[in-house]
């Protein structure tokens, strides 16, 4: 719970520094709260490594949505997070320096935010109340079946919802695949969700 708080108020202090929607809908304050809110259902050993570099996670998110040329579709984002997750994992194994992993899983987030666009501009209540929809009964499958996943997305706030609980599921598959532990996905099942971000 400790850890989810860390993120929580990460996510409120970016929510702070509001920017104006860009074309997906979305403002960057609102991709720097998915991050936080992904995180803080990430597997406790991966989210403590990447609180040590949150300030990396943002810059990454930060820099792919700077990057976004707008043009491919949300079947492409969901193909390029499922690229990026097995990349991670790959990079863990070599033990490339955590900074450099906290960074590239910002472009996860970002991937997902395009891949689930708002439709209407989300006004401030998109992400109050946010929920992580919870692990499928095969949370280790491969990450492109993973984020393929068909989540409700008829709202900004299903969209925003949808957007951190792939996210989160992703980063679940990157931990177990390197070899960390990823147990704690049995504490959050779909059949038992939605569970709150922000208590």
């Amino acid at each position: 719970m400790r850890g989810r708080l860390l993120f929580i108020s990460l996510a409120t202090s970016f929510a702070l520094s509001s920017a104006s929607a860009r074309a997906t809908g979305w403002a960057l304050a609102d991709e720097r709260r998915m991050a936080a809110d992904a995180v803080s259902y990430a597997p406790p050993d991966f989210k403590r490594q990447i609180a040590k570099h949150s300030r990396r996670l943002m810059q990454g998110v930060s820099d792919a949505a700077a990057g976004e040329s707008g043009t491919r579709d949300g079947t492409a984002h969901r193909a390029a997070a499922a690229r990026g997750a097995r990349t991670l994992a790959e990079s863990i194994r070599r033990h490339t320096p955590f900074d450099e992993i906290a960074y590239q899983a910002g472009g996860i987030v970002h991937e997902f935010a395009m891949a689930y666009p708002p439709g209407a501009a989300p006004g401030a209540e998109a992400s109050t109340g946010a929920r992580f929809l919870g692990f499928p009964a095969e949370p280790f499958a491969a990450p492109e079946k993973l984020a393929a996943a068909a989540l409700p997305s008829g709202t900004p706030r299903e969209s925003y919802d949808a957007s951190i609980t792939l996210t989160a599921r992703l980063l679940a598959w990157i931990w177990k695949s390197a070899g960390g532990d990823a147990t704690s996905v049995a504490q959050y099942p779909v059949s038992t969700g939605p569970y709150a971000v922000r208590e």
